[in-house]
């Protein structure tokens, strides 16, 4: 892969994150304003909520080196 287009994924990745932070905060503050007993609606948005602020901050925070390799302990590997 070349410099410009890691450059390119990793800011891509980043600004996914930035975007998935924004749903979030949206979804968290619309839950925050229902006055209503806890129903469907509240349940959906504390989900989204929740999802979102996890995988974009991930992305945010780790970006183009999601997709770098892992070492794996020798006791965790597959059985030949």
């Amino acid at each position: 892969m070349t410099d410009a287009r890691r450059l390119r994924t990793d800011l891509s990745l980043r600004a996914s994150g930035v975007l998935l932070l924004a749903i979030a905060t949206t979804a968290i503050h619309t839950l925050a304003r229902l006055y209503s007993a806890p129903g469907a609606l509240a349940f959906l948005l504390a989900t989204i909520g929740f999802v979102c602020a996890s995988a974009g901050a991930m992305l945010l925070v780790v970006g183009g080196h999601i997709h770098d390799p892992v070492r794996i302990s020798a006791r965790w590997q597959r059985a030949r």
